[in-house]
């Protein structure tokens, strides 16, 4: 975790996060390899606040393992207020599953702040698969139906050299209702033109 990364996660803390809502908090790709509490966690717990870290191996920093990173059987729909995750979504090589499964278990009006680079060296562990633009991010959110607040890509010195794309969104109510009466809506036209041609 690299100190312009914190700044990012320290200012969505600090413009959207009221310590005295009582928030459940979830931080996606937790495990802290160094051991030093050099963490999200480190700020993310407050009084009212329920902090959790999720990874795939247990370790320092991590209540919850999950045995597939792109389906969280283990987490139940609509149980976080927040969901946090910064350098993981490089790593992952099916990055849009992850932002499915953050989409669901987020609370509706729910917060997301995902931060990852857009730039720097390759650094496995064990894959390097992407590098993402604010651009890109946005299309990640529109993915599921997340409401953008803010995308950006930190370009100042101390970002170097990864600057570092954020990417902060909420759940939107209802959109798992309009979800299903678009997809009856369109199962209804597929049976019309099924049957117009006598399928």
């Amino acid at each position: 975790m690299h100190k312009s990364s914190f700044q990012s996660m320290e200012k969505f803390k600090d413009n959207y996060l009221n310590t005295e809502d009582s928030l459940n908090i979830l931080d996606i790709g937790s495990y802290d390899a160094s051991d030093t509490s050099y963490n999200y966690g480190r700020f993310l717990r407050e009084d009212n606040w329920k902090y959790q870290g999720m990874d795939i191996q247990e370790g320092p920093n991590v209540d919850i393992v999950v045995s597939d990173i792109y389906n969280w059987i283990e987490i139940e729909d609509n149980s976080f207020d927040v969901v946090v995750s910064g350098q993981a979504f490089e790593h992952m090589e099916f990055f849009w599953k992850a932002i499915k499964e953050i989409e669901r278990i987020l609370k509706p009006g729910g917060l997301c702040c995902i931060i990852a680079p857009s730039a720097g060296p390759v650094h496995k562990n064990p894959y390097d698969c992407f590098r993402f633009t604010d651009n890109g991010m946005k299309q990640v959110a529109n993915y599921v139906g997340l409401q953008i607040l803010e995308c950006y890509v930190n370009d100042d010195e101390i970002s170097y050299p990864w600057y570092d794309c954020v990417l902060i969104a909420r759940k939107q109510y209802g959109v798992n209702n309009n979800l299903e009466k678009r997809m009856d809506n369109l199962e209804n036209k597929l049976d019309l033109i099924l049957e117009r041609i006598n399928w």
